[in-house]
């Protein structure tokens, strides 16, 4: 069986807002799904969230499938160069790799440093990830509109502009998303997608 991850944000929200939409839409398209439980917010290191990934090390192929949110772009773009590993498809959502600071969120600006990219792993995903494909909007109140459409420019993936829908978590209430279903069942057809 294929294999999808679903990775969380800093603060896990994920976890209970569009991740169980989105674990069930994977099992119909008969996808394993994995959606790892990382420590959040100021536990949330790097090292931490690799040392738990590494336990599904051995499901990465070419046909992984993987969407992250906020933070968990940062960190999955480092961990696949770092491992050498593969997928098929990669989706963002509120995706970001501009080191930038948050006023008065010391926490949330460490992980920011700890999680930080460099341009070999950019690199390593452009090359290795056929199919790329970037969910961001106007009103995110953590990530500004210029570094969510710089990622798009950095990872050369397929901007998806979603307009309201701010970080796409807990705050903006956001529980599915079907720019992403149309995204899977296009790439999984082999076609592309128009949005």
């Amino acid at each position: 069986m294929k294999t999808a991850f679903i990775i969380h944000g800093f603060n896990g929200d994920t976890l209970y807002t569009f991740g169980p939409w989105l674990k069930n839409e994977l099992i119909k398209r008969d996808y394993n799904v994995i959606m790892p439980e990382f420590p959040i917010r100021s536990e949330a290191t790097y090292y931490t969230w690799s040392s738990i990934l590494n336990n599904f090390i051995s499901t990465f192929d070419n046909d992984t499938i993987i969407i992250c949110h906020s933070i968990g772009n940062p960190f999955i773009i480092k961990y696949l160069s770092s491992n050498n590993l593969k997928a098929k498809l990669y989706i963002s959502v509120a995706g970001f790799c501009d080191l930038f600071t948050v006023p008065d969120r010391d926490d949330l600006n460490k992980a920011f440093v700890d999680f930080q990219v460099d341009s070999k792993n950019i690199e390593y995903c452009k090359n290795t990830i056929p199919y790329r494909y970037s969910l961001y909007s106007d009103n995110d109140h953590v990530i500004p509109i210029d570094i969510l459409k710089n990622f798009v420019l950095q990872l050369n993936s397929t901007g998806v502009f979603i307009s309201g829908v701010g970080h796409m978590g807990n705050r903006n209430n956001i529980h599915n998303l079907p720019q992403i279903t149309k995204i899977l069942d296009d790439v999984l057809k082999n076609n592309e997608v128009n949005i």
